[in-house]
């Protein structure tokens, strides 16, 4: 008997085997064609995520940067945003001195003051008639300090002269004076 092309040649049902192509009808295993585009959706909303994450991020990075009249006169839109200000220690005006901290002082700048609430340690450079750089919060008409920077290089002079100036001039108006200019 010749086996060539038969299906098991001991069986009772021998016959040809087909090889044609069948058509199937799709199994839920194959992808529809809205199915496709789910990990490109997933994608660009796992991309917007980041997105949105780093701008918020940032813009709340950015610390707006104001002179004593300037932060006192913007104090209601400023809110409870963190800034900061530059201005001039007011001699006699610290509370609480020990070698590394103040509890409290008062900047002054343009003839315009504020009070400040001090946590945190204060430079060694830090005193009277010294133009500062304070961080904080304004909370009612007191500034929550809690970061002094003390201008003492070079590189700051030669990027923010025009600034420098300025604040010398304040500085030396008002340690002339030993009245605390009002708020």
């Amino acid at each position: 008997m010749d086996v060539i092309g038969l299906d098991d040649p001991e069986s009772t049902d021998a016959r040809p085997l087909d090889l044609t192509p069948r058509a199937t009808a799709p199994t839920p295993s194959s992808r529809s064609g809205a199915r496709k585009f789910v990990p490109i959706v997933v994608g660009v909303l796992v991309l917007g995520a980041i997105v949105a994450l780093l701008v918020t991020q940032l813009a709340g990075a950015a610390t707006y940067f104001y002179n004593v009249d300037d932060a006192v006169a913007k104090r209601t839109e400023i809110g409870d945003k963190r800034i900061r200000i530059q201005g001039n220690v007011i001699k006699g005006s610290e509370v609480g001195r020990t070698d590394d901290s103040v509890q409290g002082y008062t900047i002054a700048y343009n003839g315009v003051s504020v009070k400040v609430e001090q946590s945190g340690d204060v430079p060694d450079l830090f005193g009277p008639s010294i133009p500062v750089v304070i961080e904080g919060v304004f909370k009612g008409n007191v500034f929550h300090s809690d970061r002094v920077l003390v201008k003492h290089d070079e590189t700051y002079d030669e990027d923010n002269s025009g600034r420098i100036k300025d604040a010398k001039k304040d500085a030396e108006k008002n340690a002339s004076s030993t009245t605390v200019p009002a708020p």
